[in-house]
């Protein structure tokens, strides 16, 4: 009899269900979307009626494509997006729409814990930079702003946690999750006292935390016939999208660094203790196992930015994917440094190192000699300089020997190149780029159903087919470079050069 582990990606635009072989084998996919509601400015809202029924119709769809009985499943668990706000009752039942990571209504409660506490002592006790995205603003925020609601709520639940509460009837979450709402103790590892009196929000509101691989109860009955799923599966608790990313690449020993290169993109190293950085450039994520914390930054505009250039400049084809696989030939004859043109990739703001919102992209030198290519390597530039300034804050923390790399963005040799030689790293590419978020929640699952002894199983359901080396030549005219961005922006922002409308 075949047995299988289940997968849940619950995104911003949709779930993504995998279906595994215990040997870590995607037998079938299927995902369904949903949308998000922006009922004034600032606010970004889903409904998480919404969540549960992607669920139900994913399971459906995976059992029926793969010729699956329901008995076969072993045991499901979830990745998902982070730093949501969603209230319920103590039956569970949601007392209204989710305030998603992209809601940024809680400025004002955000400035005001950062104004009582200090930033650095916030920073110190979560390793988290307090802001309006953050779950605990969301929180303050609904208690000052509909406050019956507020008296009603039992917890505060993270997506993945409302279906773990649809599936079982529980009201708990997990450390990952926890980690980034700007309310968890990062060295204890349990609600700080002293960030929830800041925000005036009561610890009973909070759920029971869980390691990630542990079972967070059965599928009741009740549930059952909802989606699909045989009465008594054990469910897991799974964790926050990042951290299961990084478990999905391979990392799981202390010290090994991966970048996600995605619509945004992501660097992180994986340590024994939060790497609490003096500038406050980066923050830390509680990894899958409870124990090791992940140091990050991300940067806002990453295949984003090339998207954009490849749209702009190149308009006239009809089928943009020619011009994702023909990136080494357009660049091929542009040098190093791009002639000397210099690409802000902040398109949308920018996280790690800057933190501004108000950040704006730019060309910088440009002259006649300048081609579309030249523009298109140098945005790919841009994108990979500002991931080294978010390298350099995270080797201060230790030394970053290789980088592998995942993401959609990582399928482009091309770009890879360019990478390696700006951040002078090797970087190992796995078997399975995209859906490593999918296979951290098969981890999680797989190691709670007692499958895999540890998250180490990593490592050889997703090996490296190939490693990108650094051209040492190129070192110095990017390190060059490095300086001129870092130069540049400061003077931009001094100058307070932004985006009107």
């Amino acid at each position: 009899m075949a047995s299988y582990l289940l997968a849940h990606d619950l995104g911003t635009s949709g779930n993504k269900a995998v279906l595994y072989g215990i040997n870590g084998t995607a037998v079938a996919e299927a995902s369904a979307s949903y949308p998000t509601y922006y009922p004034q400015e600032r606010a970004a809202e889903q409904d998480p009626e919404a969540w549960w029924g992607a669920f139900c119709d994913t399971n459906m769809e995976l059992l029926s494509r793969a010729g699956c009985r329901a008995e076969d499943i072993l045991a499901v668990s979830f990745s998902a997006q982070m730093n949501s706000c969603l209230p319920v009752d103590r039956a569970g039942n949601p007392l209204r729409r989710a305030m998603i990571w992209a809601d940024q209504r809680a400025q004002e409660q955000a400035e005001r814990v950062n104004r009582e506490l200090g930033m650095e002592r916030v920073y110190q006790m979560t390793g988290q930079r307090l802001s309006a995205s953050s779950g605990l603003s969301k929180m303050a925020w609904f208690r000052e702003n509909e406050p019956e609601l507020y008296k009603k709520t039992a917890a505060f639940l993270q997506p993945k946690d409302y279906l773990i509460s649809k599936l079982t009837g529980r009201l708990v979450s997990d450390y990952s999750d926890a980690s980034h709402l700007a309310c968890l103790d990062i060295t204890a590892l349990r609600w700080s006292n002293e960030m929830l009196a800041a925000a005036g929000i009561g610890e009973e509101k909070l759920p029971e935390l869980l390691p990630s691989t542990a079972k967070a109860g059965k599928v009741t009955r009740e549930a059952a016939a909802a989606c699909g799923l045989k009465e008594g599966t054990p469910v897991v608790t799974g964790g926050g999208d990042g951290p299961c990313a990084t478990a999905g690449a391979g990392i799981f020993a202390p010290g090994q660094s991966y970048c996600c290169l995605g619509t945004s993109a992501w660097i992180a190293s994986l340590l024994k203790k939060p790497h609490l950085d003096t500038r406050l450039r980066t923050f830390n994520l509680v990894f899958l196992d409870g124990r090791q914390v992940m140091a990050l930054g991300a940067t806002q505009a990453a295949g984003l930015a090339l998207a954009w250039a490849i749209d702009t400049l190149y308009a006239e084809f009809t089928d943009k994917g020619e011009v994702y696989k023909n990136l080494d030939t357009f660049t091929r004859d542009v040098p190093a440094g791009s002639q000397g043109l210099l690409f802000l990739p902040y398109l949308l703001g920018e996280r790690s190192p800057w933190w501004n919102a108000g950040a704006s992209g730019s060309f910088i030198g440009l002259h006649p000699g300048h081609q579309r290519e030249t523009l298109l390597k140098a945005v790919m530039e841009g994108v990979g300089l500002n991931l080294k300034l978010v390298l350099d804050a995270l080797e201060e923390g230790g030394p970053v020997k290789q980088l592998t790399v995942i993401g959609g963005g990582a399928r482009n040799r091309a770009w890879l190149r360019i990478l390696a030689d700006i951040w002078q790293k090797e970087l190992p590419v796995p078997r399975m780029l995209q859906t490593a978020t999918s296979l951290g929640a098969m981890l999680c699952a797989g190691v709670g159903a007692g499958v895999f002894g540890s998250l180490e199983a990593a490592a050889g359901l997703n090996p490296a087919v190939d490693t990108i080396r650094p051209d040492p030549r190129h070192a110095a005219v990017y390190s060059r470079a490095l300086d001129r961005l870092t130069r540049v922006y400061k003077a931009l922002d001094a100058a307070d050069y932004r985006f009107q409308v």
